[in-house]
């Protein structure tokens, strides 16, 4: 006889309730029956249960139809992939009582569940995730016209596998959504919203190729049908999730009785996960969902699961990490996608999102608990440090300072070298990099203290001054280059100035 682990693994159907999933997988399924409001409810232990889109407000008590399951004996429960009255307290005690709860792929038919199990699993194609389809697509599209694609999410950015070589087009994003009809075929950049998921689409043709508007079309609806799907799947978890981080932050609640909440939604023992905090401004404050999606998309392009939610004033997430010990590697990209994530906000939304993560192994949700803890704490330090009157680690001038001041021009060539490219980096992406070098060599370059001055991992920090070396070309472990780079910062402080001005007479500077 068949079970849930087969019909998983042979329909390759995806799951809202993944813990439930793993609970139940050597669960006999004996038939398969569907509920709508001619047939009412009856059905027979060991069925999978089919809800249709639409039959919900046609149930006269939807809120106790999880009992009448249980009662019955199914083993699993079926709704469509775009079921916009799906009740979300549904899912959130399918979640709590270990109900699996499946998506019905867009191109099956309810019907053919039970052939699936009669056939071969190897005849049976896996469903790949969202983020995998829409790079498909996009390899296939950027490899037939040459043109670059960029799907522009809350929190993240999402390429084919050929990565494109020119930056992040911050300008095109940047302007308003164009349609497509009108547009020139061999425009350099377009800026698409897709409607349904509320998505965008970057084009970016910089040797002016002629696109067919048909294909561009295409793509944009497909790719648009995908992100639309995985918001129908994070709208049918985002009552439980949010539920659970509230009681991690409150922690008022006992571990026993969070742990298998947690395993529901994916978080299981023995993973690392990445707990982060983000301090909405006061300014934005009514942006914290955009937030909350934003950090849903962390996940997204590692395949890994994650809970999100919001609890008064601030955004949280927990992430899972590939196997037990972070890696340098794994660490500085998902720094990165915190960059992206304040880049676009900024973009967007003109604020400045103050951000903090911790790590740990989850052993109980007490981990999850100290990590969310130990995240707002670090977000809370950050956003208190990047306010405009808070007070800065002092960067005493040294004598080299005193006497450069004087000449305008050397101040000017030194400043040029070495901190305009962080400067430009800092005012197009929004980050902080200028600070974090500054807060590094004021505290004579001790990693802890920095990352803990600054209220980021330490693993942020490292990836930071990677990057400004790169930027620079000099490095912050050569003491000579550290020289420079405290002389350079040292001097455009003494300066009441925050560009120098090259044509003041020397004796401007005002060395302190």
């Amino acid at each position: 006889m068949a079970t849930v682990g087969d019909l998983v693994d042979r329909a390759g159907l995806r799951s809202l309730t993944p813990g439930a999933v793993e609970k139940a997988r050597d669960n006999s399924v004996s038939t398969f029956c569907e509920i709508d409001s001619a047939s009412g409810i009856d059905f027979e232990a060991g069925c999978v249960v089919y809800v249709p889109a639409g039959t919900w407000p046609s149930l006269s008590a939807p809120e106790s139809l999880l009992a009448q399951l249980r009662s019955g004996g199914s083993v699993g429960v079926v709704v469509d992939n775009d079921d916009f009255d799906l009740p979300p307290e549904f899912v959130t005690e399918c979640v709590r009582q270990s109900m699996p709860v499946f998506l019905l792929p867009k191109d099956m038919l309810f019907g053919q569940l039970s052939a699936t199990l009669t056939s071969q699993p190897a005849g049976v194609p896996k469903q790949d995730s969202h983020s995998e389809a829409v790079q498909d697509l996009l390899d296939e599209f950027v490899g037939k016209s040459g043109v670059t694609v960029w799907v522009v999410m809350q929190g993240c950015v999402i390429t084919g596998s050929i990565v494109p070589a020119a930056d992040f087009p911050i300008k095109i994003l940047s302007r308003k959504p164009t349609s497509l009809e009108g547009a020139p075929s061999d425009a350099a950049g377009l800026h698409l919203m897709l409607p349904r998921s509320g998505h965008a689409l970057v084009l970016v043709n910089p040797n002016r190729v002629q696109w067919e508007t048909r294909r561009v079309g295409k793509l944009a609806g497909q790719i648009d049908a995908r992100l639309h799907a995985l918001e129908v799947t994070r709208a049918a978890r985002a009552q439980s999730e949010n539920a659970l981080i509230r009681e991690l932050v409150q922690a008022n609640v006992a571990s026993a009785a969070l742990d298998p909440w947690a395993r529901s939604l994916g978080l299981e023992p023995g993973i690392r996960i990445r707990a982060v905090s983000v301090v909405v401004p006061e300014a934005t404050e009514g942006r914290i969902d955009t937030v909350v999606a934003g950090l849903q998309d962390l996940a997204l392009q590692g395949a890994a699961a994650s809970v999100s939610g919001s609890y008064e004033g601030n955004a949280y997430a927990l992430v899972t990490m590939r196997g037990a010990v972070e890696s340098i590697d794994s660490s500085e990209g998902f720094d990165r996608q915190l960059d992206m994530l304040a880049t676009l906000f900024a973009l967007r939304h003109e604020g400045a999102l103050s951000i903090g993560t911790s790590s740990c192994v989850l052993r109980s949700s007490d981990d999850l608990v100290r990590g969310l803890i130990s995240a707002r704490q670090m977000a809370d330090r950050h956003a208190r440090s990047s306010g405009p009157d808070s007070p800065s680690v002092p960067l005493p001038a040294p004598m080299a300072a005193t006497l450069l001041a004087s000449d305008p021009r050397l101040v000017s060539v030194l400043d040029n070298a070495l901190l305009k490219p962080v400067v430009d980096y800092d005012e197009s992406k929004g980050s902080q990099y200028l600070e974090t070098l500054r807060t590094f060599l004021a505290l004579d370059g001790q990693w802890s203290a920095t990352a803990a001055e600054l209220g980021i991992h330490i693993n942020t920090l490292r990836y930071r001054l990677n990057r400004i070396e790169r930027l620079t070309g000099r490095g912050v472990h050569s003491t000579a280059d550290r020289a420079d780079f405290y002389i350079a910062l040292a001097l455009r402080e003494s300066s009441r100035y925050g560009e120098w001005d090259t044509s003041r007479p020397p004796g401007f500077g005002e060395p302190g």
